[in-house]
C-alpha cells in the first residue's frame, strides 16, 4: 500500500504504482494505443462515481434545456455568444471571412469582431457541433452545459488529488464549484462559464510539481492557451490566480526555485500564443477609447453585502427572504452573485487553526499540505478584494456621510490603483466576477477537511458527524434549489431557422443587408431580445447585416437605424453610401408601424422573398 504523500501525488489509483515509461506511439503504435487503453479504463474505473455523479446532476439541473437545446434561447446576451461562436466556426472554416477583427455586423464598421470577446476557444471546441445542427442556439447551448459539467468534473479531479482520494468532499467541492450562486448568475455569459480550466491548471502545476513529467507542462500549455482564448476577463483572473500561486510556492518552498521558473515560464509562452489577437484589441482599444472608467468598475464590482447576504436561489435564501420579505434581494451588484455560503469560510478558518504545525503536537496536516492551504487562503483574499473594485460599496453604496453635515466620503481599495498603473487592464468593467477566485479557493480548501478529520483523534461516529453536518450547511446554503430555468414566453422557445434566412444563405448575391422593425422589441421582453435576434442568424447565414448587438456599439449606429426605421425616399442613397444592398422588414415586429412595408415598397418595388414575418427588397 502506498504511503500518504505518494497518495497524495495521484490523481488516480493508477499512479499508486509505478509506471513504465510510454512507449512512442510512432515507434510502438499498438503498444502505445494499448497502454493508453489501459490508462483510460483504470483512471475511470476509479473516478466513476464523480463523473456519475457530476454528470446526472448537470443533466438534472438542464434537463429543461437539454429538451429545448436547439430551439430555445432567453435572448439577450445568450444569442450574442450563440452568434460569437457560429462567426467564430465560419471563420475556422474560411467561410466569408477574409478578415478574422472584421466580423459580419454593424456593416460596414471595420473590427466588429473586437466589440466584445471572440471566444475563439469556444468556437474552435464547437466546431463538430456545426456539422450536426447549424442553428447557432444549439452549440451555444451545448457549451453551456459542457462548461458547467467540466467545471465540476475538473475540480473534483484536483479535490481528489488534494483529498486524499475522498469521494465524498471531492463531489461536494465538485457540485459548490459548478452550482454556487456565483454560477447560477453567469449562465447565459459563456465567456464566464469558460473559467472551468482553472481547476484543471492547478491541477496539472501539481502534478508536474510531483514528478517533473513533461507532459504535464504539454497539457498545462493546451489548458491555458484554450483558457486565454476563450475570455479575456478570465485570462486576467487566471493570471492573477497563477502569479499567486507560483509565488506562494516560491516563499513557502512548495517547490524548487528551477521547478517554479519552468512553470512560469509555461505560462509566460501560452500568453505569448495571445498576442496576434491581443495587439488587435489593443490597437481597436485605443483608437475608440473602449475603456471603462472607474464609475463603472464600482457600479459592477462586489459590495461587503454580497458576501453575506444570502442567495435567494438556495434553500437558506428562500427561508432568509420569506422572513425579511421586504430586504434587498442579493446581489447588490448588478452583474454577478459573490455570495458562497458561511461554511466554507468557517471550514478553511479551522483547518488554518486546526491544521497548523504546532510543534509537541500531532499533525493534522503535512507540511506541504498547509502550504498548499496558505497558498488557496491568500488567492481567496485576493479575489475578494479584486472584487470589490476601486471603492468600496457597503450596501451598494461608495459615498457615505461623514462627520460634518452635507460631507461624503468615499473609501477607495486597493484596486484603484491597479487602475491607474495598469490601463491595459482597463477593458475589465464586471470586477466583481473576480470572486470567482474566492469560489475556487474555498472549495478547494474544502478538501482538505477530510485530511484534518482522518488524522484527528476523533472516533470515525464523529468524523462522519462533521462531515454529515458540513455537507449537509452546503447543500443549505449553496446549492439552487431550482433547475435552469426557462422563460414563459413562446418567441423563447421557438427559434427555430426562419425560412427567410435560409433563403439568403442559399443565394450568394444577397449581402449587406439593413433589417428593419418599427417595434422595440417583443412585447414584454424581459431582456433585448429583437437586436439579439438579428445578430444569431447572422450567425447562421454569415451574410453582413448592418444591424448590431454587442458589447461596443458605434457612436453613430442608433440615429442612422432611428433614420432608416422611418423610411424615405431619401434614405437609399444613405444606405447606398454605406454600400447595403437589401433591406430586410419584419413584419412580425412592425405593429406600432405598420406602413413600414409599404412604405419600402413604394421606393424599392424589387421584392425578392416574402413569406408570412419577412420581406426582403433589393436596392
Amino acid at each position: 500500500m502506498s504511503s500518504p504523500k505518494k497518495t497524495l501525488k495521484s490523481i488516480s489509483s493508477s499512479h499508486k504504482t509505478p509506471q513504465k515509461a510510454t512507449p512512442s506511439f510512432f515507434a510502438k503504435p499498438e503498444l502505445a494505443l494499448r497502454n493508453s487503453a489501459e490508462f483510460c479504463w483504470r483512471f475511470l474505473k476509479s473516478n466513476w462515481k464523480g463523473l456519475a455523479v457530476i454528470f446526472v446532476a448537470t443533466a438534472i439541473f438542464f434537463w429543461p434545456l437539454i429538451i429545448h437545446i436547439s430551439n430555445y434561447s432567453e435572448g439577450g446576451d445568450a444569442m450574442f455568444n450563440a452568434w460569437t461562436l457560429a462567426r467564430d466556426q465560419h471563420c475556422i472554416l474560411r467561410q466569408g471571412c477574409p478578415v478574422y477583427s472584421n466580423a459580419n455586423i454593424y456593416f460596414p464598421h471595420k473590427d466588429t469582431m473586437l466589440y466584445s470577446e471572440t471566444q475563439l476557444s469556444a468556437g474552435a471546441l464547437t466546431l463538430p457541433l456545426y456539422f450536426i445542427n447549424k442553428n447557432p442556439i444549439f452549440s451555444y447551448n451545448v457549451m453551456t452545459i459542457v462548461s458547467f459539467l467540466l467545471a465540476g468534473w475538473f475540480m473534483y479531479l484536483l479535490a481528489k488529488r488534494l483529498s486524499k482520494r475522498n469521494e465524498l468532499f471531492s463531489i461536494m467541492a465538485a457540485l459548490v464549484f459548478e452550482f454556487a450562486p456565483f454560477k447560477m448568475a453567469a449562465v447565459s455569459h459563456l465567456q464566464n462559464l469558460s473559467i472551468f480550466y482553472l481547476p484543471l491548471v492547478v491541477l496539472l502545476i501539481l502534478k508536474y510539481m510531483d514528478d517533473r513529467r513533461k507532459r504535464w507542462l504539454a497539457l498545462l500549455f493546451v489548458a491555458l492557451v484554450l483558457q486565454f482564448y476563450a475570455s479575456w476577463y478570465q485570462m486576467v483572473f487566471v493570471l492573477i490566480t497563477l502569479g499567486v500561486f507560483l509565488l506562494c510556492a516560491l516563499l513557502l518552498k512548495v517547490a524548487k526555485p528551477k521547478i517554479i521558473l519552468i512553470i512560469g515560464a509555461t505560462i509566460l509562452l501560452s500568453v505569448i500564443t495571445t498576442l496576434p489577437l491581443a495587439k488587435q484589441y489593443v490597437r481597436f482599444s485605443k483608437a475608440n477609447d473602449a475603456t471603462f472608467k472607474i464609475d463603472d468598475q464600482a457600479t459592477y464590482s462586489s459590495s461587503l453585502a454580497d458576501y453575506v447576504i444570502p442567495n435567494n436561489g438556495t434553500l437558506l435564501g428562500k427561508a432568509y427572504y420569506k422572513l425579511r420579505p421586504g430586504a434587498k434581494v442579493n446581489s447588490f451588484n448588478p452583474d454577478s452573485y459573490s455570495y458562497h455560503g458561511m461554511i466554507l469560510y468557517v471550514v478553511a478558518l479551522g483547518l488554518l487553526i486546526f491544521g497548523f504545525p504546532w510543534r509537541n503536537r500531532k499533525r493534522l496536516l503535512e507540511e506541504r499540505e498547509y502550504k498548499l492551504l496558505l497558498t488557496f487562503v491568500v488567492i481567496g483574499i485576493t479575489g475578494f478584494f479584486i472584487s470589490l473594485g476601486p471603492l468600496l460599496k457597503i450596501k451598494g453604496n461608495t459615498t457615505y456621510n461623514g462627520l460634518a453635515d452635507g460631507l461624503k466620503v468615499v473609501i477607495p481599495l486597493p484596486y484603484i490603483i491597479v487602475d491607474k498603473l495598469l490601463p491595459q487592464l482597463s477593458f475589465i468593467r464586471a470586477i466583481g466576477r473576480a470572486s470567482v477566485l474566492t469560489l475556487f479557493a474555498l472549495c478547494a480548501s474544502l478538501t482538505l477537511l477530510p485530511v484534518v478529520l482522518k488524522n484527528s483523534s476523533l472516533s470515525k461516529t464523529w468524523r462522519l458527524a462533521v462531515s454529515g453536518i458540513v455537507c449537509l450547511l452546503i447543500v443549505v446554503e449553496l446549492l439552487p434549489v431550482h433547475r435552469f430555468g426557462l422563460t414563459g414566453n413562446a418567441y423563447n422557445y421557438n427559434l427555430n431557422i426562419p425560412k427567410v434566412y435560409n433563403f439568403i444563405k442559399s443565394n450568394n448575391d444577397i449581402n449587406n443587408i439593413v433589417i428593419l422593425n418599427g417595434d422595440k422589441d417583443y412585447p414584454n421582453a424581459p431582456i433585448p431580445v429583437a437586436r439579439a435576434e438579428w445578430v444569431l442568424w447572422a450567425g447562421y447565414d454569415n451574410k453582413n447585416i448592418f444591424n448590431g448587438y454587442s458589447g461596443y456599439t458605434p457612436p453613430e449606429y442608433f440615429s442612422q437605424y432611428d433614420d432608416f426605421v422611418d423610411f424615405k425616399p431619401d434614405d437609399v442613397a444613405k444606405m447606398e453610401a454605406l454600400q447595403i444592398k437589401y433591406v430586410l422588414v419584419d413584419k412580425q415586429l412592425s405593429s406600432s408601424t405598420p406602413n413600414l412595408v409599404n412604405d419600402v415598397s413604394s421606393v424599392l418595388p424589387t421584392k425578392v422573398y416574402e413569406d408570412q414575418r419577412y420581406v426582403l427588397f433589393k436596392i
